[in-house]
């Protein structure tokens, strides 16, 4: 079965669903193509033969500002298209700059022979990762990274982002972050509690209890760096619900000096930031949701490595609503210039930032 002609990466994968159920997709996979993905890149390209008949669809995504491109199905009746597929989905990744070419599988299955020939590895399975776990995932990095793959743990409410974001870097340091037990999601809401600013984790208290946790490691393991004077994470608040929480976080700065944890107040610099986590830190940062989401808000992810160009994050929040799963937000590279408008908030643009 020749398989000679390419449809363009672009096509609409709704459009297509019903002329893959015709030679074979079933209604479940169908489905999956079916979903509205707006706004995070959903694409697919298709391998005719002479005759023009489909004989390999891939359907992929992305999240927007990042480098990233997943495959979310792969549908064949010739394997050797389906390679050209695969073939087609990586060279659009690296036309566009992408860092890493993901591939999700039901959770339990590999890639096909021609996957694992073009370097695609099993990603480590998540400790928790809200009704997504059902899923595998793999990897083929497009450009170098050797590092140590961090365990991937999603938050399971809309306000423990932080909490999650400083258990994740504490992997490795005594007494640890999270460990896959049922005593997991415990963890989640007693550290959101001891670094809370009632809902959010502003950079200081957060960074106070990080420390509290690691401080058997070293009473210097943590620097923050936020340029702004005064509270964070109030816009919006008035009166009372304004006064305690910024009382709060005068009590954590006050914290903060007592433990000797560096606070600076100049703008980091996101350069700074990939050049120490490739050092071998991990950075805590601050974002702004719009560039990722198209909806403003505030938001915490953990920077664990450098790729290229590109910082790899792991971010805690998934939007399943729009087809994502863990593969998505575990080992998720961005690059610099995405970093740069990511990685501050409010209409004072001010950066949080916390190194571990």
């Amino acid at each position: 079965m020749p398989a000679t002609l390419r449809d363009a990466a672009g096509i609409s994968p709704v459009d297509i669903a019903d002329e893959l159920e015709a030679h074979g997709l079933t209604a479940t996979r169908a489905a999956r193509w079916r979903l509205s993905r707006s706004g995070y890149r959903p694409a697919s390209v298709v391998i005719r033969d002479d005759a023009g008949a489909p004989v390999a669809a891939a359907l992929t995504s992305g999240r927007p500002s990042t480098a990233a491109t997943k495959i979310i199905d792969l549908w064949w009746r010739d394997e050797t298209a389906a390679a050209q597929a695969v073939d087609a989905v990586v060279e659009g990744a690296r036309d566009r700059g992408d860092v890493a070419v993901k591939w999700e599988v039901v959770a339990g299955e590999g890639v096909p022979a021609f996957g694992v020939d073009r370097g695609f590895v099993a990603m480590r399975r998540p400790w928790a990762a809200v009704g997504t776990e059902a899923v595998g995932g793999y990897v083929l990095w497009l450009d170098a990274v050797e590092h140590d793959e961090p365990g991937y743990y999603a938050q399971t409410t809309l306000f423990t982002c932080g909490a999650v974001a400083a258990l994740i870097a504490s992997e490795g340091r005594a007494p640890g972050g999270f460990d896959g037990s049922a005593g997991d999601r415990d963890r989640e809401i007693a550290f959101w509690r001891s670094a809370s600013n009632y809902p959010a984790c502003e950079p200081i208290g957060l960074a106070v209890a990080l420390h509290d946790r690691v401080a058997g490691v070293s009473a210097a393991a943590v620097e923050v760096a936020l340029d702004l004077e005064g509270p964070a994470l109030l816009e919006g608040f008035e009166g009372f619900d304004h006064s305690f929480r910024a009382e709060l976080q005068a009590d954590s700065l006050r914290q903060a000096i007592e433990r000797g944890i560096p606070v600076r107040r100049d703008r980091i610099a996101v350069t700074e930031i990939a050049e120490r986590v490739a050092g071998g830190e991990r950075a805590l940062l601050l974002i702004d949701e719009a560039a990722m989401h198209g909806e403003v808000g505030p938001h915490w992810i953990v920077a664990h490595a450098v790729a290229g160009g590109a910082v790899v994050v792991e971010d805690p929040w998934i939007n399943v609503e729009a087809g994502e799963t863990w593969v998505d937000t575990h080992e998720l590279p961005i690059h610099l210039a995405d970093l740069d408008v990511l990685v501050r908030w409010s209409d004072e643009a001010y950066r949080g930032v916390i190194f571990v």
